[in-house]
């Protein structure tokens, strides 16, 4: 790592752009992010104060670049901020220079828009594999990143690898966990909430926030967009991670979904098919957590609605990897989408479309594709389509059946995607910052809409698309307006830095959607 450019993009004296960061506004009131450091032993009840942003006040870098780095063939460019709109000394030049040495390797033009705010350099035609910065005159240094084929290798496994150090239930060891290595945790018998004399066996699946909780329509949503990821990109998930299933001839997301899946079949209530809400860890302050009770809570409608989703979709990806595994899960789908339809929750949930169209693919039979009806004959069904989670995942579910469809339907759901993904384009291409809204704090937005792009772009290739989905990622990792990499905390200037608690590795459902962003472009 290149620590001595840190000290001085931070220190050095900048003439026009001196940007003190503060706290991102996040929402962390439906999920705590899970946990970046785990205890050496154990985990333990965390302490309040930590869960907020530090009160940091450190400066930010005005050159702005990918931390993590670009790949040696593609479309490369910097951004340089400016609080001076109307500033005649704005630098011309911009030099790339080594990280080793400090030598000049690279000199290109930066352009300046009427407003002055956000200048822009490309240097796509440099593809020279290594390690650099960017130095302009009167903006100072950027953080070092580097160039190569491979850059988003290191980043794809940490994103993943995030799942297995929040596995419950084993103890990791220093051999895959490194650092993070602990002990066992939670593995007596839990008790309901509602009677405390049913024990019951939920050991496994990940744990999903601070509090050590596991929660099932949170896993089946993370599992939801894992199994997109790798049906839109299956190569790009490999089988060297580094995590105990590692080399078993499996790609390791799948073999990571499977862990929690493990964990979403014992939650099922096999005598009525109902799916039990979470398993919650009771502990008391300043208990240790590994060795606090666990209480699961009652089943729900929502619950075992999203369970017969996810374990529908599980049961087709599964199918020509582990027949065995694929049936079990497709009989536990339709135990639970029947669970659910006694419970009158068909239609009044989403994820009920989302069900109906994974088992529609499954078996063809006709009760799924009614269900799907009821929501096609909606007036709003294309709008729906585009903002709704389980509309969207179940609608691309349906474009990919080989059962039969409704063509029409197929028509809509298309038109919705090219529509929107037009949308997407023609905003990145008019933000300062190349990406596909002016909510620069909205990660979650900008995440949802890169998967739009994703399908899109696996209906209809589009280098276009590619681009632009690498300009979000780009941005996430450090050419953004903070100039802070919101991913990670292992590099020069962070979110952490910038005074955010939370990364997008650290927060479950986000890290899931990455992972998405990143298939598409390696």
């Amino acid at each position: 790592m290149f620590t001595h450019k840190k000290r001085g993009f931070r220190f050095v004296a900048l003439v026009s752009c001196i940007v003190l960061a503060c706290g991102c506004s996040e929402d962390v009131t439906s999920i705590n992010p899970i946990t970046d450091t785990i205890q050496e032993d154990a985990l333990v009840t965390p302490d309040p104060a930590l869960s907020t942003a530090a009160n940091i006040q450190s400066i930010s870098p005005c050159i702005l670049v990918d931390q993590n780095g670009y790949r040696t063939g593609a479309s490369k460019a910097v951004l340089f901020k400016s609080d001076d709109p109307a500033s005649t000394l704005h630098p011309s030049v911009f030099e790339i220079r080594k990280a080793v040495d400090d030598t000049t390797v690279f000199t290109a033009s930066i352009s300046w828009p009427e407003d002055g705010t956000v200048g822009c350099g490309f240097f796509t035609d440099f593809q020279t594999d290594g390690d650099y910065y960017i130095y302009a005159e009167g903006l100072g240094y950027s953080c070092s990143f580097s160039i190569g084929d491979d850059v988003y290798d290191t980043i794809y496994k940490s994103a993943l690898r995030q799942f297995y150090l929040n596995r419950c239930g084993i103890a990791l060891t220093q051999e895959y966990a490194g650092d993070d290595a602990r002990g066992i945790c939670h593995s007596d018998l839990a008790t309901l909430e509602e009677n405390s004399s049913v024990t019951l066996d939920i050991t496994g699946g990940w744990h999903l926030d601070s509090n050590a909780d596991r929660d099932v329509e949170t896993g089946c949503l993370i599992i939801d967009n894992l199994l997109f990821a790798y049906e839109m990109n299956p190569d790009v998930f490999t089988d060297d991670c580094g995590i105990p299933e590692s080399s078993n001839g499996v790609p390791d997301m799948l073999d990571e979904v499977r862990y929690e899946v493990n964990w979403l079949l014992k939650m099922q209530d096999t005598g009525t098919g109902g799916v039990y809400t979470s398993a919650l860890t009771n502990a008391k302050k300043g208990e240790n957590l590994s060795m606090a009770a666990v209480v699961v809570t009652k089943v729900t409608p929502e619950s075992t609605v999203n369970f017969a989703a996810t374990l529908a979709w599980c049961s087709y990806v599964y199918a020509e990897i582990d027949s065995v595994f694929s049936k079990k899960c497709l009989m536990a789908a339709e135990s639970a989408y029947d669970a659910a339809a006694s419970m009158g929750a068909l239609g009044k949930n989403d994820a009920s479309f989302l069900a109906a169209a994974q088992l529609y693919r499954m078996t063809g039979e006709k009760t799924y594709e009614n269900c799907l009806s009821t929501y096609f004959k909606s007036s709003t069904f294309e709008a729906d389509f585009i903002l709704k989670d389980y509309l969207f995942l179940g609608g691309i579910c349906y474009l990919k059946t080989t059962k039969p469809v409704n063509k029409d339907v197929c028509s809509k759901i298309m038109n919705a995607l090219i529509g929107e993904a037009e949308t997407i384009s023609v905003a990145s291409k008019k933000s300062d910052y190349m990406v596909s809204t002016d909510d620069y704090e909205d990660v979650a937005s900008l995440l949802r809409n890169m998967r739009c792009l994703t399908v899109t772009n696996h209906i209809i290739y589009s280098q276009e698309y590619v681009e632009i989905i690498e300009n979000h990622a780009h941005f996430l990792l450090g050419s953004g307006p903070t100039g802070a990499n919101l991913a990670t905390d292992n590099t020069e200037y962070t979110y952490k830095d910038y005074g955010s608690s939370k990364g997008i590795l650290y927060d479950p459902i986000m890290d899931a959607e990455f992972l998405i962003l990143l298939s598409a472009i390696m």
